[in-house]
């Protein structure tokens, strides 16, 4: 993605974007993502809850696990490997950011991603276009112009919550996906996924956020810059549990250099205790991205947990 089309996906989510400026900045508070292991509107409302007591601001992902397709119903296997409905999904955000609202400060700003993740099956590696697994979707492509539809479903209901009600917050509703090379190493699905979605959007926004890895080994440099950045949606939030992680998503940020691109990081996502701090993560993403592409800040952390 050229630079324009950086900084335009960063207005398009209300990201301020200014000239990187010598030495970093300080690092962002970090929100807590969820791997979601149901969709109880209660509990939804209850995390949604204590993220606005906590005055949370920045960005939130709800991980629901794969694509996944039952009868006529799109939704996904969850983190219990139960089949959830993308509309229950949509009901269960709502009630996410209902919760927000009702405990909130004033004046706060949140993005809340409806994530999901490119395996075949929690841990599972793929293979090929087609990987076998249990209510696989028939069309990846298709998976993710619906994942579009809920995620402005979802927004349409934080919208007119907010107008109703009278809240100053604003809570933009996006879409994510876990894009891990080694749980797709066909790399059709993943792309498939990401180009029905941003075929249906048609834009810049909802933003879709690729909180995934980008290691070597599965996928070329270009399939792995494509998912981090290619298509008009796509904010890059790697996932920085490990060491080795950093120095993947620098080698593609090298890579995009040489080719004349800029990748931008919008966000850090650790999964602490299981992996680096939030504080470890933001730090060694950024002392290593900074001297190729000039970042001097980097605009989310968040640490992901059940």
């Amino acid at each position: 993605m050229v630079v324009g089309l950086v900084l335009a996906a960063a207005l398009a989510v209300g990201i301020p974007v200014s000239p990187p400026e010598a030495g970093a900045a300080a690092m962002p508070p970090t929100t807590t993502s969820h791997y979601a292991a149901t969709v109880d509107p209660a509990t939804l409302n209850a995390q949604g809850r204590v993220a606005g007591r906590a005055g949370t601001q920045g960005l939130v992902i709800l991980d629901f696990g794969r694509p996944a397709v039952s009868g006529s119903t799109s939704g996904t296997m969850d983190f219990n490997g139960g089949f959830v409905s993308l509309d229950s999904i949509v009901a269960a955000t709502a009630s996410y950011v209902q919760g927000y609202f009702a405990t909130a400060p004033a004046n706060l700003r949140l993005d809340v991603a409806i994530g999901t993740n490119n395996s075949c099956g929690t841990g599972q590696p793929c293979g090929g276009i087609v990987c076998g697994c249990r209510f696989e979707p028939p069309s990846f492509a298709a998976w993710g112009a619906r994942q579009a539809a809920a995620v402005e479903q979802a927004q349409s209901q934080a919208t007119s919550l907010r107008s109703r009600s009278g809240f100053t917050d604003v809570v933009t509703v996006v879409a994510g996906d876990d894009a891990e090379p080694a749980f797709d190493p066909g790399y059709q699905n993943t792309y498939d996924l990401l180009a029905g979605y941003a075929n249906a959007v048609g834009g810049f926004q909802p933003a879709m956020i690729d909180y995934g890895s980008a290691e070597r080994g599965f996928w070329s440099s270009d399939q792995l810059l494509q998912i981090a950045d290619g298509f008009r949606p796509n904010l890059a939030v790697p996932e920085v549990y490990f060491h080795s992680q950093v120095s993947s998503w620098a080698s593609l940020a090298s890579y995009a250099k040489a080719r004349g691109r800029v990748l931008t990081v919008f966000g850090v996502l650790t999964n602490a205790p299981n992996g680096a701090s939030p504080q470890t993560g933001y730090g060694s993403l950024l002392s290593a991205i900074q001297p190729i592409t000039g970042q001097a800040a980097i605009r989310w952390t968040s640490n992901i947990s059940r």
